[in-house]
């Protein structure tokens, strides 16, 4: 669900969730755009807490408006325990102090944000079951990203990583040489970071999220090895009824105001459109960490994780027996 300045009514809403294409959806990510700016954020995530098979609900916010916003958090998160569902908030900080006012545009963006953080850092038990901030990686802020790690370790803040890339549903292909790392000289930097992540994180998940960002920067021809929930079972609806297949390549295909969601999803033209993006875009696509990760490419990371703990001691060997 993505946040819209002209969205629909509640009452709308809920008519389009009603369509049989939700009744299988588990998970409901929610944001924008941004959805603090949505004064009635509950009276719609009332009507998302109906679906049949949810199990978790989460919101990613800039943090900006900690005062309404928080109110309409702590209302949320008792809505999802009363239906015994997950809540999960993630707040975005690309940069500690300046760097974060500078790519958001305001001079109080950083004050805001942590504000919002420390917040809910200290009552998490009011406001949700899980938190964590998000850190888009870009030109902008790739050399001063271990100053925002260290800051985040100190406050004891979990912050995760993601490369910023061309994104069809917020239109910024045109500017993407203005903030995106591939093909400029910032690219090396976001290597490094990305392989000190990898080295540095405790679980295998992180480890091969990491991996697979630097394993992607650092090969020319690019390649993912991370799952991906859209590119198999994810459906994305923006807050008029327009449905997309992927979060991020996929054009408009059609509006739940018109036809009903199978109608939409499972057309013959529609169909053969998702399987050229899963043809044409997938494979080199570095967007969303989530999905079922193939054993192949777990084997690429054992592989390299293995030539990188023995690499020396096979040179030494070589060296001694002269086979060179």
């Amino acid at each position: 669900m993505q946040d819209q300045s002209d969205m629909v009514s509640v009452r709308d809403f809920s008519v389009f969730l009603k369509d049989p294409i939700f009744k299988e959806v588990h998970s409901v990510g929610i944001n924008g755009g941004e959805p603090s700016m949505v004064s009635n954020l509950p009276d719609y995530v009332k009507e998302i807490l109906k679906l049949p098979k949810l199990r978790s609900l989460n919101i990613i916010t800039n943090g900006f408006n900690n005062g309404d916003f928080l109110q309409n958090v702590e209302q949320i998160f008792n809505l999802c325990k009363k239906s015994d569902i997950k809540f999960h908030i993630s707040l975005s900080l690309d940069g500690y102090g300046e760097i974060h006012n500078l790519i958001r545009g305001r001079e109080d963006a950083f004050e805001k944000t942590i504000i919002t953080i420390n917040k809910i850092y200290s009552h998490k038990e009011k406001y949700c079951d899980n938190v964590d901030v998000g850190c888009t990686v870009s030109q902008q802020n790739v050399n001063n990203l271990i100053e925002l790690d260290t800051y985040c370790k100190m406050k004891k803040i979990k912050i995760k990583y993601r490369l910023a890339i061309a994104n069809k549903r917020i239109n910024n292909a045109s500017i993407l040489n203005n903030f995106c790392v591939i093909s400029n000289p910032s690219q090396q930097s976001a290597k490094e970071f990305f392989h000190r992540m990898m080295s540095k994180s405790t679980n295998f998940h992180d480890k091969f999220k990491y991996f697979a960002l630097f394993y992607w920067l650092n090969n020319p021809k690019k390649k993912r090895l991370l799952g991906c929930s859209w590119k198999e079972e994810g459906i994305t609806m923006d807050g008029n009824g327009n449905i997309f297949y992927c979060a991020v390549c996929s054009k408009n295909i059609g509006s739940l105001k018109y036809e009903k969601g199978e109608t939409i999803f499972f057309s013959k033209q529609n169909i053969n459109y998702r399987k050229e993006i899963i043809r044409k875009e997938c494979n080199d696509c570095i967007h969303d960490y989530e999905g079922m990760i193939e054993l192949k490419y777990i084997l690429i990371y054992i592989k390299d994780i293995f030539i990188n703990k023995y690499s020396m001691k096979l040179f030494y060997l070589r060296c001694m027996t002269g086979f060179l």
